[in-house]
């Protein structure tokens, strides 16, 4: 070392790559100080909005801006999410329909920026009237419920939507269409679907605001198996001088699947059963019928007790006749009638004992003011049909 310290070549070659040293390192902190006062410059693509009077609407596509701005060195790692907040507008309010090149400027520009420049300087945009229509919604349901359940007819919020725009664009929209899910549901559930204007090719079309965007849809869900009242439906005739005094099923219900309960028949499902020929009481196994919907039914048959007699006749004299379906409107005449009865021995014999069962009535139901001739119908208990009845009209007047 000492003999290193006492070489005079040594201590200016040291001498001299410490004075290198300082010098990089005196203009490398000039370099980055001119840098930081200067600044840096980035670039934005950034949209333009245009603002419109309430009665116009731009037609044009949404032209984009360049943004050059400057900013120091030490605020550029925040200038991109700063930017964010920045707007390009071009001002077309009252200005009526035709085309324009309007000047774009910029608003809500971040404090760090020190400078910034807009290319290109002004746009052209096209304005056409606003015009509001209204469209019916097509709403399609996707999927399918959980095995087990059934859907039911989808309930809408809304019927129809208004939609704006351009009166060139508006013109194109053929439907407004909503697609809603109903995969794996096992009950009622209400979702909210967004609504897409369509052209007639199914495209969306650009441009339009629908009101509302979004509707509120209820997909009703029930159990695909449900309880089902069987009522017999006799056809055909028996044999001459006999009659059907009951029909009775056994089950007197079954367990369909496939429709849900607000589907199904209010009477119950009609079970056909025919009766051509019959001359004496019977039973048979009768399927039952699948209405368009159901998937199945359990049990597929039933037994039907058939009740068969001879056939018997009866006159029942001095049936009161009544008005139904209307008030303030009385009787002329006649009063009373006669009605000539056929049916199983034991229906016949039961009215000749007591005839308060069988009902003469007009229907006066819609009747203006004043007089009218109204048909004369009857009702019968079951089992039981008229031969014939002594007047088949009733003379009946309103009251003043």
């Amino acid at each position: 070392m000492d003999r290193l310290l006492n070489n005079n070549v040594a201590l200016r070659i040291i001498a001299l790559v410490l004075a290198c040293i300082l010098w990089l390192a005196v203009h490398a902190e000039q370099g980055g100080s001119q840098q930081a006062s200067t600044g840096v410059t980035e670039s934005f693509e950034l949209p333009v909005r245009i603002e419109t009077s309430a009665d116009e609407v731009s037609v044009s596509q949404v032209p984009t801006v360049t943004v050059r701005v400057t900013t120091s060195l030490l605020r550029l790692p925040a200038l991109a999410s700063d930017m964010m907040k920045a707007e390009i507008v071009a001002n077309a309010q009252d200005l009526g329909p035709g085309t324009y090149t309007l000047h774009v400027a910029a608003i809500n520009m971040p404090a760090s920026v020190r400078s910034y420049t807009l290319t290109p300087a002004t746009i052209t945009v096209t304005l056409e009237p606003k015009v509001t229509v209204e469209r019916p919604i097509r709403l399609s349901v996707v999927g399918a419920p959980s095995q087990g359940y059934v859907l039911g007819k989808p309930q809408l919020g809304a019927g129809v939507v208004e939609i704006s725009g351009a009166a060139s664009s508006v013109q194109s929209v053929a439907e407004v269409a909503g697609v809603v899910d109903a995969s794996g549901l096992s009950q009622t559930e209400t979702k909210l679907v967004d609504l897409l204007p369509l052209d007639g090719a199914g495209k969306a079309v650009p441009g339009v605001t629908v009101t509302p965007s979004a509707v509120a849809v209820t997909l009703p869900v029930t159990s695909a198996s449900q309880s089902v009242t069987l009522t017999p439906a006799v056809t055909g005739n028996p044999a001459a001088g006999y009659a059907i005094a009951s029909v009775r099923l056994e089950p007197t219900s079954a367990v369909e699947q496939g429709l849900p309960a607000g589907q199904l028949p209010r009477g119950g499902l009609r079970v056909p059963i025919d009766v051509t020929g019959l001359a004496k009481s019977t039973t048979v196994s009768v399927p039952i019928p699948l209405l368009p919907g159901m998937t199945s039914v359990s049990p597929a048959a039933v037994t039907a007790v058939i009740d068969v007699e001879p056939s018997a006749v009866a006159t029942l004299s001095n049936i009161p006749v009544t008005i139904t379906g209307a008030t303030g409107v009385r009787l002329i005449g006649p009063r009373t009638v006669t009605v000539t009865v056929t049916g199983a021995q034991s229906a016949v014999q039961a009215v000749e004992k007591d005839a308060s069962a069988v009902q003469a009535y007009v229907d006066a139901s819609g009747m203006s003011r004043g007089t009218a001739s109204l048909p004369i119908q009857v009702h019968l208990p079951a089992g039981l049909s008229a031969v014939s009845i002594s007047a088949r009209t009733a003379t009946v007047q309103t009251m003043p």
